[in-house]
């Protein structure tokens, strides 16, 4: 291999944090397939958001969940075939569409609430609070780094 081109991608820290929080979403996907709830944590992190704040709008919510415009009208998509959110036309713009939890998303979050809850217990059982404080700080700046790095450069 060129060793300009080596990489040490076990110990790259972007690396480290997708691979936790891919293992997160499937450990949390089989807490809810063991308990009998066909949703993804995609799905989740999105009825929770509707579940906090009802009638967002469909980019608001996406910018919410940091998702983009196609993956939020998908996963809106199968939230609204499994009857667990409806999209309504915002009454002072037409153009724009709110989004809802129907009664049955809002049972769903019920349910689910406990799951993330007694996973997250276990998942974080050997991270001291003061290290998960740590951590969320450490990823609060590096996201406002993303923030300045990402931001359009004005073309002027």
């Amino acid at each position: 291999m060129d060793d300009t081109l080596r990489f040490d991608m076990d110990n790259a820290v972007g690396y480290a944090v997708g691979h936790a929080a891919a293992r997160l979403k499937i450990g949390l996907r089989r807490r809810f397939v063991a308990a009998g709830h066909d949703v993804t944590p995609e799905q989740w992190v999105v009825l929770y958001r509707l579940f906090e704040t009802q009638g967002l709008t469909q980019s608001g919510l996406g910018e919410r969940t940091v998702k983009d415009k196609t993956t939020i009208t998908r996963i809106l998509d199968r939230l609204e075939a499994k009857g667990l959110a409806a999209r309504r036309r915002d009454a002072h713009d037409r153009r724009s569409q709110r989004i809802f939890l129907t009664p049955a998303g809002e049972t769903l979050i019920r349910h689910l609430v406990p799951l993330v809850q007694d996973f997250a217990v276990e998942a974080f059982a050997d991270v001291g609070p003061e290290d998960r404080d740590a951590l969320r700080g450490v990823l609060r700046r590096i996201e406002s780094r993303l923030d300045v790095i990402l931001e359009p450069k004005d073309a002027s």
